[in-house]
């Protein structure tokens, strides 16, 4: 684990036990595990974490070391690690329905930056930015233009969005970039739900494209014809009928 999610403690329940000055450490050790251990991980349920974990005999006596501290300081944790062959321990962690969001935490600690989550994970709103390229404070925005869903909120308050928000973000930053309104955004996000909307409205957008770039060229061709007759007073200009800018007429 190599970014600021190492020192991030936030995921740690209020039921924990463990002294606040160790919590860190404690968060430290599951990175390093996660980082160095987990070759991959599924959610049979949202109360349900399986860890795929490396083989080594080592491997499993640090699932167990952790497993073992980590249920004496929050014991609504259960953990069961198996040996399923010689290269291969599987470490199952569950949680009531009341925890869930501690095992959404786990589940993004140790997914790596920039991979797809798994469908039905969630995401924090820091994260999200994150992985949208957008502000943290754009979120609120859009859910406030209606644009983005409001968020789930987690056990301990944290703002959860699910993963598939990512490939909205996009879709609005991308239509922005096509010169839409985030207005005419919203009108495409509701358009691509029905057969023919979005070709109708992307053709009408096409249209005031060409037209405002027939003014642009007309605006270029007014000022390059300037330049060239050697405009610099505008007052004298303005008497001139042989100037090319385009005076009303008196």
């Amino acid at each position: 684990m190599t970014d600021a999610r190492a020192v991030d403690d936030t995921w740690i329940p209020g039921s924990c036990r463990l002294p606040t000055a160790e919590r860190p450490v404690r968060v430290a050790e599951f990175d390093r595990f996660f980082a160095g251990s987990v070759r991959w991980f599924d959610r049979p349920s949202a109360g349900h974490l399986r860890l795929h974990l490396a083989g080594s005999e080592a491997v499993e006596r640090a699932a167990r070391d952790l497993s073992a501290r980590e249920s004496a300081c929050c014991s609504f944790f259960t953990f069961e690690i198996t040996r399923d062959g010689p290269d291969a321990v599987t470490m199952e962690v569950r949680v009531p329905a009341a925890h869930v969001g501690i095992l959404d935490a786990l589940a993004e600690r140790m997914r790596p930056r920039g991979t797809p989550a798994p469908d039905g994970s969630w995401l924090r709103s820091g994260r999200l930015a994150a992985e949208a390229g957008v502000n943290p404070q754009t979120l609120r925005y859009y859910e406030r233009r209606g644009l983005l869903s409001a968020p789930r909120r987690s056990p301990g308050g944290h703002r959860l969005y699910p993963v598939e928000s990512v490939t909205r973000l996009r879709v609005i930053k991308t239509a922005q970039r096509l010169g839409f309104t985030l207005h005419e955004v919203a009108d495409l996000l509701d358009a691509g739900q029905r057969r023919g909307g979005l070709s109708a409205r992307t053709t009408a957008k096409l249209a005031e494209v060409e037209r405002r770039l027939a003014d642009l060229t007309a605006v270029r061709d007014t000022l390059r014809a300037a330049v060239e007759a050697g405009c610099d007073d505008l007052v004298a200009c303005a008497g001139s009928s042989c100037c090319p800018l385009p005076f009303p007429d008196a």
